[in-house]
């Protein structure tokens, strides 16, 4: 069985600019840098409910779908990996709409909502 490469993230200054380097994840984490994750949320409009996953993991409701954004890698392409890994749902990119951005410890989140 092959060795599983390192997951590298893209290293940002605390606006979210690229800084022009990349960690692997495991030190992006221990030196508390900031890096980029995508969020899915799948919410139906006409039964006003959101989709949560109950995580394998840890047993802890998580949002619907998310995941660190790899180097070189947007938003959108994070997203929809996610949301096939997770879910197995495939969904094309005009799928989704850029809700908004925001920074929380040192993670500059992308939330993006499938309908």
């Amino acid at each position: 069985m092959a060795k599983p490469q390192k997951e590298y993230l893209d290293v940002l200054t605390p606006t979210g600019e690229k800084t022009g380097i990349s960690k692997p994840r495991s030190q992006v984490h221990r030196d508390g840098d900031f890096h980029r994750a995508a969020h899915v949320w799948i919410y139906s409009e006409s039964t006003r409910e959101l989709l949560l996953q109950l995580r394998g993991d840890c047993g802890l409701w998580d949002i619907s779908a998310a995941g660190h954004v790899s180097a070189g890698e947007s938003s959108l392409p994070t997203a929809m990996r996610e949301l096939e890994e997770e879910l197995g749902i495939r969904l094309p990119s005009d799928a989704f709409e850029l809700l908004f951005v925001f920074i929380q410890q040192r993670l500059i989140f992308f939330l993006l909502k499938y309908f």
